[in-house]
């Protein structure tokens, strides 16, 4: 690894609380800021507490069976059952008191009458599906609304076409990993006191996301499947409840060490053919979930339309975990002190002043703290395209602007390598450029 790629990855770690990424994501601990921005976002997305003790379909039979045991310390009152199956398969059956839903290979059952399930009881899920062949449910989650649940999976964000997103996800994993191409096999300790910094998004072990991935990889694949990673969930809840209770980013790695070696893990946990599906499914349906869905509906709040608003709304939202301290001080700036929404078309504001503002207050954040500073140049190519009006991301983009280029010479240089990303997401190292904010 070279010196520089680690002082990218500086920024790479939000603060995030965790209790059963099975279920999902709790309240934040105290000092954890943007948690419940993030929670509200994802609709409180499945936050019972539960364990799944039986996981099977029997394929001579046609009939799959679920157990899961309720965890919590109140009772569930109506619980949807979500789960994927296997490509080409279709849930078929509803037992009494259930209906289902399929989208793509996640089939979702809700109650049509009310089904109590107490505090430390356990249910057992019947259900059907087309397929003569043996396999295990995948990604099983359980929400309820006396949980806060809500959707479970939320769906890809439509709101940017599939190029704008290829091209808004290469350009944060430019900052993220030094390089346009998602960087799912990265784990390294970069010794910014939040454990083993990880994969494309940089989920961190001592923060809160990492475990998220690994818990929703251990639910598609067991032990005795080839997750490699499944053993670590011991330390990782360590850790987590550790930052839990004490609000702050946990550095210590010595729980997950003492149990194998994590990098190696992490890295073949992608590598390996045969299991590289799974693994990169559940990184991005962390992201989609904490990340970039969270994204699109602050821009949709706040009247902003364009890819480029989306993509600088995404990067800050993988970088920091939360918006509100940008978007505050864009609104008051431009004379929304009372925060109406949308800010867009409101007194005269257009996206472009809103957008400007925005990334200012989100430069000042970098440079004024010690682990992010090296990284303030991430926020300059959002304002070279915003002055260039590369508003839907549909010409080449370069990131050969520095936040010196842009707002001054007081601003440190990052050093990060310059790519070119192309419009359908396809990139290159350019032999020569020119650093400029225009």
């Amino acid at each position: 690894m070279s010196e520089r790629r680690g002082e990218a990855r500086q920024s790479g770690c939000r603060q995030l609380a965790w209790v059963s990424l099975a279920a999902a994501l709790s309240g934040c601990a105290g000092g954890v800021e943007g948690m419940e921005e993030s929670m509200g976002a994802l609709q409180q997305a499945a936050t019972c507490s539960y364990s799944v003790t039986t996981n099977t379909y029997d394929g001579p039979d046609y009939w799959g069976t679920l157990v899961f045991k309720n965890t919590g310390t109140s009772a569930m009152t109506s619980p949807t059952v979500a789960f994927t199956v296997p490509s080409g398969v279709t849930c078929d059956h509803d037992e009494a008191g259930w209906k289902h839903t399929q989208s793509g290979t996640t089939c979702t059952y809700s109650r049509t009458t009310g089904l109590t399930v107490n505090a430390g009881a356990s249910y057992t899920f019947y259900y059907s599906t087309t397929s003569s062949a043996s396999f295990t449910a995948g990604n099983v989650q359980i929400s309820d609304p006396s949980c806060g649940g809500g959707t479970t999976e939320p769906p890809p964000s439509s709101d940017m076409t599939a190029n704008q997103r290829k091209v808004a996800e290469a350009i944060t994993s430019i900052w993220e990993n030094d390089t346009p191409t998602l960087a799912y096999a990265y784990a390294e300790n970069i010794w910014d006191g939040r454990g083993y910094t990880n994969g494309r998004a940089g989920f961190c072990t001592g923060t809160g996301d990492a475990i998220m991935v690994v818990e929703c990889y251990k639910n598609l694949r067991s032990a005795s499947n080839g997750n490699l990673l499944a053993k670590y969930m011991p330390g990782l809840t360590t850790i987590n409840n550790r930052f839990l209770s004490t609000g702050q980013n946990q550095a210590s790695t010595a729980e997950l060490d003492a149990l194998g070696n994590w990098k190696s893990d992490w890295a073949a946990s992608y590598n390996n053919t045969t299991t590289r599906a799974d693994f990169k499914s559940c990184q991005d349906q962390v992201v989609e979930r904490l990340y970039f869905s969270p994204s699109i509906n602050e821009a949709k709040k706040w009247g902003l339309t364009s890819a480029l608003s989306k993509a600088a709304f995404y990067d800050a939202y993988i970088n920091h975990g939360s918006l509100s301290t940008f978007i505050k001080a864009a609104n008051t700036a431009l004379g929304n002190s009372a925060q109406t929404a949308p800010a867009v078309g409101r007194n005269g504001i257009t996206e472009s002043a809103f957008l400007q503002k925005f990334l200012e207050k989100r430069r000042d954040v970098l440079y004024n703290d010690s682990t992010w500073r090296e990284a303030v140049d991430r926020v300059a190519l959002y304002e070279k395209l915003r002055r260039q009006g590369n508003w839907d991301l549909n010409t080449a983009v370069r990131n050969d602007v520095r936040a010196r280029d842009c707002w001054g010479t007081t601003y440190p240089a990052s050093g990060y390598t310059v790519r070119q990303i192309n419009p359908d997401g396809t990139w290159s190292t350019p032999s020569s450029y020119t650093y400029s904010c225009n």
